[in-house]
């Protein structure tokens, strides 16, 4: 497809098109289930592309982008998938019911009705008190449904209306000062100041913060990836001249400490906030920046086996008993590292390794947990103080309830889409908690099947593949590291949040970009779009000018050149 705008705005009203015809078939489906979806919500969201044509149009005509569209496109994809699979989410009456028991009991009395009306004969419908009609397939536009309770007024002040809203604004204005170069290269010379006022708000979130969530049920912390980011970058621009001066591939202390201590500041906000998904994305983004600033075999072989060699000292500690205990010392090597590990870390990956057999009551990490749920529970301490075998029950009822239920119903999510899917509205994601945010991949999965599901990631793989020639076709090191680092972003948490779903990594908590709409998330992979445009733009530029005075060999900004 040629990177013109004319032509990635006929692929826009295609998703858009797409996009109403599954929320058709999001409406049919509900009607066999005995409710009506909201019209007023489906309205809402396909308003929601008349901005996105307008930033369209915006970036052609009056910004003149001359960068790669692809990043456009392929997130207004991802977008849009996640658009549908919120409304079908939200339009379920089961999703958000007090009583999630009475709201499925009502869907599947629907079904049973609609099952008798069709299969039963007269004789049959007349023993059960019905009137004796032959056995026929039924209207279900016929069929007795539950209105939608979704108002205008309820549209118009819903977080899932102004969220997007405000990301496109935050995609707007990322866009329009990232492509101005004095902008630029004042981020490179105050990147160290950006870093320490970012910590101010974000103290302010560790001590307002509960159970790693701030601000209702949401995450403000979230753009805190792009200072930090930029901060990092600054400061790797600045030296990474310097760290190619090495003694037996290590570099000089004074070259490698402010580096270190730059990288080490995000961790421990995030530390005290227990938000260890964002530690191993920033790890993840850190590695990729120092990778491609340091381009010599020694030190990157060094740098990478050092990573490796922390990951499998964390991964030794937080192993279960009884996988240490088939390796001969390993239990004595784990037993210190173990020690040191918060008991968040260790429940990931017991629920990763081992999620469907609950560790003992006595283990340390779990033994608060399982106290607590016995005090809130009368009934459930009794049963236990029974017998051990009534305390494992109990033990196993209890760890299903508070942290193996929600990644056990994804997988069997998952498994029961399998190739193609059960169909739009016709699988049951409502029941995962937090479908709608971070297990939104398999809520998608199961009803458009693993064939919709390598959609989405191969869509992933194009936004990541356009970030990294951005990256590569940058002709200064700060926007090269800042296009690598922000790609990185978005990459590595799409890798570790459908890793997690699939069981293929321990789950964090972490949202899909551009997929997951709630809190800040969707602001923040908007804005990171708006920089990577900006940057795919000026890149296009410079190209443009090289070609026009080839005797110039430097770049037409103020920025450091890459050496």
């Amino acid at each position: 497809m040629k990177n013109r705008a004319s032509s990635h705005l006929l692929v826009l009203l295609l998703i858009a098109g797409f996009e109403i015809a599954g929320y058709f078939g999001i409406y049919r489906a509900a009607l066999l289930r005995g409710y009506e979806t909201s019209i007023i919500g489906a309205v809402r969201d396909l308003m929601m592309y008349l901005p996105l044509v307008v930033l369209l149009l915006w970036l052609s005509r009056v910004m003149k982008f001359a960068g790669n569209w692809i990043l456009f496109t392929a997130a207004i994809l991802l977008f849009s998938l996640g658009m549908l699979v919120q409304y079908r989410l939200y339009s379920d009456p089961e999703y958000n019911a007090r009583n999630k028991a009475a709201a499925r009991q009502v869907k599947m009395e629907a079904l049973r009705t609609r099952y008798i009306l069709e299969n039963y004969g007269p004789i049959k419908k007349q023993i059960m008190g019905l009137p004796p009609t032959p056995a026929q397939p039924v209207d279900i536009d016929q069929l007795p449904r539950r209105k939608s309770s979704y108002t205008l007024w309820n549209a118009i002040t819903a977080s899932y209306t102004w969220i997007p809203i405000l990301s496109f604004v935050a995609f707007a204005v990322a866009y329009s000062f990232c492509v101005r170069d004095g902008f630029l290269l004042w981020l490179q010379r105050n990147s160290f100041i950006i870093v320490l006022l970012t910590l101010l708000p974000l103290a302010a979130a560790v001590v307002t913060s509960s159970a790693g969530k701030s601000l209702g049920n949401m995450t403000p912390w979230e753009p805190a990836k792009i200072p930090f980011l930029v901060g990092f970058a600054g400061i790797l621009t600045a030296r990474y001249k310097d760290l190619a001066e090495t003694y037996w591939g290590i570099p000089r202390a004074r070259d490698i400490v402010p580096l270190v201590v730059m990288a080490m500041i995000p961790f421990v906000p995030f530390f005290a906030l227990k938000d260890f998904g964002q530690m191993l994305i920033f790890s993840g983004a850190y590695t990729t920046l120092y990778l491609v600033a340091v381009r010599r075999w020694p030190q990157l072989l060094l740098f990478v086996g050092s990573v490796f060699l922390v990951i499998s000292i964390l991964v030794v500690g937080a192993l279960p008993r009884d996988i240490q205990e088939k390796v001969p010392l390993l239990p004595t090597i784990a037993r210190p590292i173990q020690t040191a590990l918060p008991s968040r870390i260790q429940q990931r990956f017991h629920l990763w390794l081992d999620g469907f057999d609950p560790p003992s009551p006595e283990v340390s990490w779990w033994k608060k947990d399982y106290e607590e749920a016995l005090n809130q529970s009368p009934q459930l301490k009794e049963l236990a103080e029974q017998s051990p075998a009534m305390q494992r029950t109990v033990n196993v009822d209890i760890w299903f309830d508070k942290l193996a239920f929600q990644p056990a119903q994804a997988i069997f999510g998952i498994a029961s889409g399998k190739t193609t899917g059960r169909g739009l509205g016709l699988g049951f994601p409502e029941v995962i908690p937090i479908a709608d945010s971070d297990y939104v991949y398999a809520a998608a999965v199961e009803e458009v099947g693993l064939a919709g599901g390598a959609v989405l990631i191969l869509t992933v793989i194009i936004f990541v593949a356009a970030g990294v020639r951005t990256s590569l076709d940058a002709r200064d090191m700060f926007t090269k590291l800042c296009a690598a680092g922000l790609t990185a972003f978005v990459g590595f948490q799409a890798l570790v949040n459908i890793g997690g779903i699939l069981r293929a990594l321990p789950m964090t908590g972490i949202t899909l970009p551009f997929v997951s709409h709630g809190g800040f998330s969707l602001i923040t992979s908007y804005a990171m779009l708006g920089m990577l445009m900006a940057f795919s733009h000026r890149n296009a530029g410079d190209k443009l000018l090289v070609r026009r005075a080839p005797a110039r060999s430097s770049s037409p900004v103020n920025l450091e050149a890459v050496q």
